[in-house]
Order: structure tokens, then C-alpha cells, then sequence
């Protein structure tokens, strides 16, 4: 027969461990990692555009650099200059168009002198495929330093990402010009020069 004092270190032992993993549990809970939540943003345009066929981007000193997509769908250079476009930068300011990520919603409208877009730093016109133009107006720089104070087609201000409004604001000062081949200098020709000396007689002064 097992003795009472044996009982009463069995049940003393099973309390023990039933409160270990207790407190195991409940610590492993209050410690544990938060699984992140998916944060989904959204874009000053879409897809549902269509297709950017022309982009002009100017200064409020109309510095301008404009491109567009001929029929053979290859980006062309219109301004500052007729040229040929790098058909890759161009691909990529036209991704960078559809990236324009919105920080903020301003769901009231500050005095426009406040965030600079009384006299936009920057305007960018989109004109799509099917016809959708958009006219995107740049202002300054948020106090975080994080986005740009963005009007668009006149109407709702938003907070856009910097990084994505400078990579576009940046073709003013560097068009997406296509490279071109620096021209190879053809050798000198050698040219002799024959030096003449000619014989003058000195003239005779008259009696």
C-alpha cells in the first residue's frame, strides 16, 4: 500500500510540472514575434490608363523634357531635342510613372503657398493610349522628408514618395538620350610646306 506521504509528493510533483508548462505557454505568448501585416498602398495612376504614349516634364523655369512612343511603339525624344530616346531609361521612367506610391491623403485643403504648389516646382503631363490625360503638379518636400506635396489633374493633394517623383523630375536636367558612338578621329595626313625665299634687289634712289 503506498503511503500518504508518498500521495501527497505525487500530487505536489504533478502540480509542479502542470505549472511549469504553464507559465512556458503563457510566456512563449506574450513574447512571441507579431506576424507582419501586409500594409497595401495606392498609386496616383493605374493600369486602368491604359498605355503612356507621351510624358512632358518642365521646371517653373519651362525647362522641358518631352518623349513619346511612335507607331512602332519605340520612345522618341521631342524636347529639348529631336533624338532617338535610350529605350531602356524611357521603359523605365514609364514604370516609374505607374509607381507613384500615395503616402498620404490630405483630406483638407492647405493653403497651396504652404506646400509649394501656388507655383509648382514641377508639372508632369501624361497622355495615354486611349485618350486619358493627366496633369500631375509638384510642390515641396514634406517637413519628414519622406514624400512631395503632389496635386493632380487640379483636384485632390496628395504625399507621394520622393524617391519615385526625383527619379522622374531628374529627366529635366538628364534626357533619356540614347548613347551614341564617339566618332573615331582619322589620322592626320602629313602635309609638307616648301618654305620659298625670294631675292628682292634694293632699289636705287634717283640723283
Amino acid at each position: 500500500m503506498i503511503k500518504r506521504s508518498t500521495w501527497s509528493m505525487l500530487v505536489l510533483f504533478a502540480l509542479v510540472i502542470a505549472g511549469f508548462f504553464f507559465f512556458r505557454g503563457r510566456i512563449s505568448t506574450e513574447f512571441s514575434v507579431p506576424t507582419p501585416t501586409a500594409i497595401s498602398y495606392s498609386y496616383l495612376v493605374t493600369q486602368a490608363d491604359g498605355t503612356l504614349v507621351n510624358l512632358r516634364i518642365y521646371d517653373n523655369y519651362y525647362h522641358t523634357t518631352q518623349m513619346y512612343r511612335d507607331s512602332s511603339g519605340n520612345w522618341l525624344i521631342s524636347q529639348p531635342a529631336t533624338v532617338p530616346a535610350d529605350q531602356g531609361l524611357a521603359g523605365a521612367a514609364e514604370a516609374q510613372v505607374g509607381a507613384l506610391k500615395i503616402l498620404t491623403t490630405l483630406s483638407s485643403q492647405p493653403n497651396l503657398k504652404d506646400i509649394g504648389l501656388d507655383f509648382p516646382t514641377y508639372t508632369l503631363r501624361l497622355t495615354y493610349s486611349n485618350g486619358n490625360q493627366h496633369i500631375i503638379e509638384v510642390g515641396t518636400v514634406t517637413p519628414t522628408g519622406s514624400g512631395y506635396y503632389v496635386r493632380f489633374d487640379g483636384g485632390g493633394i496628395y504625399v507621394i514618395s520622393k524617391d519615385g517623383i526625383d527619379a522622374l523630375v531628374n529627366l529635366v536636367k538628364s534626357p533619356p538620350y540614347a548613347a551614341t558612338e564617339t566618332p573615331v578621329p582619322s589620322p592626320e595626313s602629313t602635309t609638307t610646306y616648301t618654305l620659298e625665299t625670294s631675292t628682292s634687289t634694293p632699289l636705287t634712289p634717283t640723283p
